[in-house]
């Protein structure tokens, strides 16, 4: 089985039981108890099951059970995710940094590797961000923006989001969408969203896309950041060589993350 549809399915079993031991899902899934683990872990990163002394918890409520697309989005290239989260936080935060964080999983994937740096600022209009925040960053300074609540994404949008930005200054803004083109740039398609994604880069100083490499060359509906105004952008080491030198070319600064294992 491959390792995205297991954590597919070790997430589908513990939406319907609630939870289960790791030894349990070890052998219902036929594979090894540190297998099991990582997965989990993964899945904990996504904010959808939290690990306890030998086993899981999932973490939805029962809405949550039903509508699992945002967390699926997590575990699907978890590895290039947790890879790009882990350079992008390593690269480019410091000490005393003050950040805004869009909704995306990838940006998501941050979140844990920014452990160990101190006195950081953090905004986001995500509450599944906000929560892996208070999880992984509890004595950081976590501000959420309100809004009119998107329930499937579980994120902040209107008005009142996108104000939020305005009012505050950040060093670095990190932003991701569903898919980039030289041609259209940062794109997304959720507009409500992605107009609170513009509200953070003309806020911050400055601004870093991370998108995985499975969505560059495709464009979608919304445009969040134009070619011209993309100044770094971090991917995974997947990306092809054709689209590698186009956008070297065309001046972006290009940041490829290595990723140590497939699973």
């Amino acid at each position: 089985m491959l390792p995205e549809v297991r954590r597919r399915a070790i997430l589908s079993h513990l939406a319907q039981v609630g939870s289960d031991t790791i030894i349990s899902m070890s052998e219902r899934f036929h594979v090894s108890t540190m297998t099991v683990r990582r997965d989990l872990k993964i899945l904990q990163e996504a904010g959808a099951v939290s690990m306890s002394h030998g086993g899981a918890i999932f973490s939805g409520d029962s809405f949550q059970r039903n509508e699992t697309h945002q967390l699926e989005r997590a575990i699907l290239r978890a590895a290039e995710k947790r890879a790009i989260g882990r350079y992008a936080a390593a690269n480019f935060v410091e000490d005393n940094d003050v950040l805004f964080l869009d909704s995306g999983t990838t940006v998501r994937a941050i979140v844990p590797f920014l452990q160990g740096k101190r006195n950081l600022t953090i905004a986001s209009n995500s509450i599944r961000t906000i929560d892996a925040l208070f999880r992984y960053l509890p004595d950081s300074t976590i501000l959420c923006t309100g809004g009119l609540l998107s329930s499937t994404a579980q994120t902040y949008v209107g008005p009142v989001a996108e104000r939020f930005f305005d009012d505050f200054f950040a060093r670095k803004a990190f932003v991701s969408g569903v898919g980039f083109t030289l041609t259209a740039g940062l794109a997304d398609s959720q507009m409500l969203d992605t107009a609170v994604k513009k509200s953070m880069i003309r806020s911050a100083e400055a601004t870093v896309v991370v998108i995985d490499s499975s969505k560059i060359g495709y464009p979608a509906m919304a445009q969040v950041l134009g070619t011209q105004d993309v100044q770094t952008l971090v991917t995974d080491d997947g990306i092809a060589e054709p689209a590698r030198r186009a956008i070297l070319d065309s001046g972006i600064d290009l940041q490829v993350a290595p990723v140590d294992s497939p699973d």
